[in-house]
């Protein structure tokens, strides 16, 4: 799906007249994050010059490691290689000890580790491409922003797990006296963020839930799979809105087709890098999309 909007009033923080500031957003997904490679491609491709991107939950994952400079090919070995368990491991004791009490499902430390081994460096200033991503506070119930343009100053792996720590699935961040989960709690596709920090053109690739699910199957899944269903309900109309909504700069939106497959389908990550591919590339090739690029 390709959506180009006209321009309207210049950015709040814009370049000079007349530059073109190409802003990237990759929205949350969990293992169909992993689509955000894909469109990383095409969007290489194209030759488009990219002045920053904005990461939210899995995305801001596979954000970090484009910004630090992971090649295509490390990123295709990296998606061959990792399995469920690498990212998702059950906290058995906490949950076995305290029960409903956890403070999540699964082990933070072993995604955190995963993050780790993605990432080409963990400090900011080394990273090639400038890098937001965002986090929810619990106690103010905020976005707070980390890194290009943020409000916040905390260590890149420590902002990016913030980000991903999706609420019951894994524990909340401690950074900087803040417990902080999921950015994508409160935006997923953060436009008007990319419009504050400059950019001119925005190309949003939205990996979240559809809007449709087979109820049952859901059900049987439990009680995770119930959350990870109303958390994908609720961040998707409000994503929906803001693309309905937009009234800013030119906007490509690039929504993969995945089918019946949903977050925890890690056996389908291939066919999630290639769909990411083929949609940003057809996307970006459609006549309105090519003319805003120059």
């Amino acid at each position: 799906m390709v959506d180009v909007l006209k321009d309207s009033e210049q950015p709040p923080d814009g370049g000079r007249e007349g530059e073109v500031q190409t802003w990237v957003i990759l929205g949350g997904g969990s293992a169909k994050g992993v689509a955000h490679v894909g469109a990383w491609r095409a969007i290489q491709e194209a030759e488009i010059p990219v002045a920053g991107i904005i990461g939210t939950s899995a995305g801001a994952i596979m954000g970090a490691a484009i910004a630090g400079g992971r090649s295509i090919g490390e990123f295709e070995e990296y998606v061959e290689r990792v399995r469920r368990r690498d990212v998702m491991r059950v906290n058995r004791r906490a949950v076995w000890v305290n029960g409903i009490r956890s403070r999540s499902v699964l082990r933070g430390d072993t995604l955190r580790r995963s993050i780790r081994d993605l990432l080409p460096t963990e400090r900011w200033d080394e990273l090639i491409i400038p890098l937001t991503v965002n986090a929810v506070d619990l106690e103010s119930g905020e976005l707070v922003w980390f890194g290009h343009g943020g409000d916040q100053d905390a260590a890149l792996i420590d902002s990016v797990y913030a980000s991903a720590a999706l609420p019951l699935l894994f524990p909340p961040a401690e950074v900087g006296g803040q417990l902080l989960v999921d950015g994508g709690a409160l935006d997923m596709l953060p436009l008007e963020r990319a419009w504050k920090l400059g950019a001119t053109r925005i190309i949003a690739i939205d990996v979240g839930a559809d809007p449709e699910a087979d109820a049952q199957a859901v059900v049987d899944g439990g009680m995770v799979a119930i959350h990870m269903r109303v958390f994908g309900l609720m961040a998707g109309h409000a994503r929906r809105e803001a693309v309905r909504n937009w009234t800013g700069v030119p906007l490509t939106y690039v929504r993969p087709n995945f089918g019946d497959a949903d977050g925890f389908d890690f056996e389908k990550r291939a066919f999630f890098l290639e769909e990411g591919y083929r949609a940003t590339r057809e996307a970006l090739a459609a006549p309105a999309s090519l003319r805003s690029w120059r």
